[in-house]
């Protein structure tokens, strides 16, 4: 395709073009200038693409102008195979991925997709799922939560929980460590696995090994969140983000419970370790710093990652955005080491870096 081609035009060409057509939000003294491949893929769908649509079925329905012009290909492994899970509200797909260099037992670690709790299957993050297994040297299972409208909070997240309650009973007949399992995602499916984790804090159940949040969204009522310099930067806007919270809540009432709005969690002290993972051009970057700063101050174990030219969503832009690529795979090796970490590993691993 054209476009797929356009990617491959050398830097100092794209970047030419990008400032033309999609100058996008000006360097500035805490950030730098998107990529422009991002920038050139966000011109084309806003300006060519279908226009939003408010009705959540629709929605769901693939768009040719989407995301899936910069996913990659998956990466192949030793087994990938589907399954279904006993869930709270009935069986739950799952996909299972064991990569080729997998020690048994082996760590896990539970993904849930992104897509605000209300689009979104096994499919989302499927290329993303092959990264993750084969750079971190685990199995990672991919679970399809129930979505809002149709079954609103608490939903996703009671599936959350089940499933990685159901994957601890189940990891000797999967090959699996029981002590060595994480949990993680992203966007929305970072919220999950972070209020998963604080679930189980709260209900005394033993922690994950580990969370991997990627620029998670960690406050359901935008009201309370400053305007931001990416408010209206596809491919996440605030006026989404104000629509995914009204699909997936049963009222504002709800925006108030932390499991809910995991910000506002009092306490986060006994929570897994963590790898936070963000992306600098995205409206959910400041209360990903902030979550992660609290974090460290109640001696949460922590790492995190700031990749000051890449969106939101770039975890399913890996076939466009070398740098997406080399983000996800960063990401995946950080999420292997910690998984695999002792028990009794340093606890102080604060970590900020980025991807120049």
């Amino acid at each position: 395709m054209l476009f797929q081609a356009l990617l491959k035009l050398p830097e100092s060409w794209l970047r030419q073009l990008a400032g033309l057509v999609a100058p996008g939000a000006p360097s500035r003294g805490d950030w730098v200038e998107a990529d422009p491949r991002a920038r050139l893929h966000a011109w084309l769908v806003t300006r060519c693409g279908a226009p939003p649509t408010a009705d959540p079925a629709a929605a769901r329905q693939p768009r040719f102008l989407s995301l899936r012009l910069l996913e990659g290909r998956p990466l192949p492994l030793r087994d990938c195979r589907d399954l279904m899970l006993p869930g709270p509200d009935g069986p739950l797909r799952a996909r299972l991925y064991t990569p080729h260099a997998c020690p048994e037992p082996a760590p896990a670690l539970i993904y849930l997709h992104f897509g605000g709790c209300v689009v979104g299957d096994l499919a989302t993050c499927h290329t993303a799922c092959t990264i993750l297994a084969h750079h971190a040297r685990c199995k990672v299972l991919s679970v399809e939560y129930r979505l809002a409208p149709e079954h609103k909070f608490p939903a996703a997240l009671e599936d959350a929980v089940g499933a990685l309650r159901w994957l601890r009973s189940a990891a000797p007949s999967l090959g699996i460590a029981p002590h060595q399992i994480g949990i993680g995602g992203d966007s929305a499916g970072g919220y999950l696995a972070a209020a998963t984790s604080l679930q189980l804090k709260q209900s005394g159940e033993p922690p994950p090994k580990m969370q991997l949040l990627i620029y998670p969204v960690l406050e359901m009522d935008r009201d309370r969140m400053p305007a931001t310099a990416f408010d209206h930067c596809y491919p996440l806007t605030r006026a989404d983000m104000d629509w995914f919270s009204a699909q997936y809540l049963r009222s504002p009432a709800d925006a108030a419970n932390p499991l809910c709005s995991v910000a506002r969690a009092r306490l986060l002290d006994g929570m897994p370790a963590t790898l936070i993972v963000q992306a600098r051009h995205d409206l959910l970057y400041e209360e990903g710093r902030r979550f992660a700063e609290r974090l460290e101050a109640q001696g949460v174990p922590l790492a995190r990652r700031v990749y000051p030219t890449l969106p939101h969503a770039f975890s399913a832009m890996s076939g466009g955005l070398p740098a997406a690529r080399a983000a996800l795979i960063e990401t995946a090796e950080l999420a292997g080491q910690m998984l695999r970490a002792p028990v009794d590993a340093p606890s102080r691993t604060f970590m900020e870096t980025c991807d120049e």
